[in-house]
């Protein structure tokens, strides 16, 4: 296809150009090439799941949909207080009690909370001590209801400076929400405080359960 380019002269009649404007078919082609047209497909797909993700998560901050979480934690017995030869440690394992009411944490938006229990304490060589000797993940609305008594402790408390006999011990009951789209956050949701003994022990009840195997299997 040509052109014919014309500009005005000061009496204001159309001149015809020298010269001719070529518009070559193939570029004609290029704009509407399967290339161009998966661009535009891309880009707007992109652009619509974006503002649905922010929606998705804004929509989570309205009032009527605010957490409401609660939980109360205890100490049960501690079960020892000894050095962990191998790793030259004071280690101690305690057992207690949980108990947690997280559904309101759940909606469209939220995939899964991690939930933990932290032993923390001060004073020694560390400025700051925090183990965390339980967890849990809680996937649905069903899991975040939950009631337990006399849970063992999945990680020893130890301390590397060998200085946790008599110190002053608190239990934290945290959670970190893993929504779909948006922020993660941490919360906090209960604590409980106990004092470490002041000398290294066992528990006896133990050690009598493994004399009794003992017996019964000579």
């Amino acid at each position: 296809a040509q052109a014919i380019l014309v500009k005005a002269n000061r009496s204001g009649a159309l001149l015809p150009s020298s010269r001719l404007l070529h518009c070559p078919p193939s570029s004609v082609a290029t704009m509407d090439s399967y290339s161009a047209r998966s661009n535009t497909i891309f880009c707007s797909f992109i652009s619509v799941l974006g503002a649905a993700a922010a929606l998705n998560h804004l929509t989570t901050w309205l009032p009527q949909f605010q957490a409401t979480p609660q939980a109360a934690v205890a100490l049960d017995k501690i079960h020892d207080l000894t050095i962990n030869t191998h790793r030259g440690m004071d280690q101690c394992t305690f057992s207690f009690d949980l108990s947690y009411e997280l559904s309101s944490e759940f909606n469209w938006n939220m995939n899964q909370l991690f939930l933990y229990v932290v032993a923390s304490y001060n004073d020694t060589s560390n400025k700051v001590n925090e183990v965390t000797v339980w967890d849990t993940i809680i996937t649905n609305r069903e899991e975040a209801s939950y009631g337990g008594k006399k849970l063992m402790v999945e990680y020893p408390l130890r301390d590397e400076k060998t200085e946790l006999r008599g110190r002053d011990i608190r239990l934290h009951v945290r959670y970190r929400t893993m929504p779909i789209v948006g922020m993660m956050y941490t919360k906090e949701v209960a604590v409980h405080d106990f004092k470490a003994g002041e000398a290294y022990f066992r528990d006896k009840s133990k050690e009598d359960a493994k004399e009794g195997k003992a017996q019964r299997r000579q």
